[in-house]
């Protein structure tokens, strides 16, 4: 209970610090450009996916900008309560993936190696950090169902780029899943585990969602602000 609560100390000074704020935003605004460049850059223009698909594509690059929004937005007090779905959910979907997807790479053989920071000790490390943020701000939704509605829609719509056959010219004739390391040289190799982890992830964070806000009665504004919220300066 003193960690908890601790941890919930330092969440709200986090918000109230305009310094502190700004740097978390800058942080993963510098996430989000060097993770959609570096690890989705080549990718995008090789495998030319229509403009319409391009959103759903860079999951955790974009999942740590939204955060970095969100947590900006709650110092400023505009805070919106869809977006703080969608990047608790995206944070929390996509951090978890990726360290899934390591830990079945290397059990299967693959290379464990830290040549550069898009290594997959560091990706874990650091998409344990992203779930964390995910977790956290989950703590800072308000239960209202339109939102939760349109958060797991979100992800459904995600899952369908990355995994329906819309790219034939893919291997496996996948949508356009991140690009994954090879495992003896197929780079389909774990596309099916990180796809039931990725509908599951949807299903689960989606329908909790839901049904919390099912079980408040749907009627509380999208802007509304939690307790602890209330409390801030």
């Amino acid at each position: 209970m003193q960690l908890l609560n601790r941890v919930l100390h330092w969440s709200d000074v986090l918000i109230r610090s305009r310094s502190l704020a700004w740097a978390a935003f800058a942080a993963c605004m510098g996430a989000f450009a060097f993770g959609t460049w570096g690890w989705y850059g080549t990718f995008l223009l090789a495998v030319r996916a229509p403009w319409w698909s391009i959103p759903f594509i860079p999951d955790c690059p974009l999942a740590a900008g939204l955060f970095g929004v969100a947590v900006l937005w709650m110092h400023y007090r505009r805070r919106s309560n869809l977006l703080n779905h969608v990047a608790a959910i995206a944070c929390v979907k996509y951090g978890t993936w990726t360290m899934l997807f390591w830990a079945l790479y290397w059990s299967a053989g693959g290379t464990f190696e830290l040549s550069s920071l898009f290594s997959g000790p560091v990706m874990f490390a650091t998409h344990f950090g992203l779930t964390v943020m995910g977790v956290w701000l989950m703590r800072h939704t308000t239960p209202h169902l339109p939102d939760a509605l349109l958060a797991t829609l979100w992800f459904v719509l995600s899952d369908v780029v990355d995994y329906a056959p819309i790219a034939p010219q893919r291997p496996g004739g996948y949508g356009y899943y991140p690009p994954l390391p090879p495992i003896n040289g197929d780079p389909t190799a774990l596309v099916q585990p990180m796809l039931v982890h990725a509908v599951l992830m949807t299903l689960l964070l989606g329908g909790l969602a839901i049904s919390r806000a099912l079980r408040a009665g749907g009627q509380l504004s999208r802007f509304g602000h939690t307790a602890e919220e209330r409390a801030l300066p």
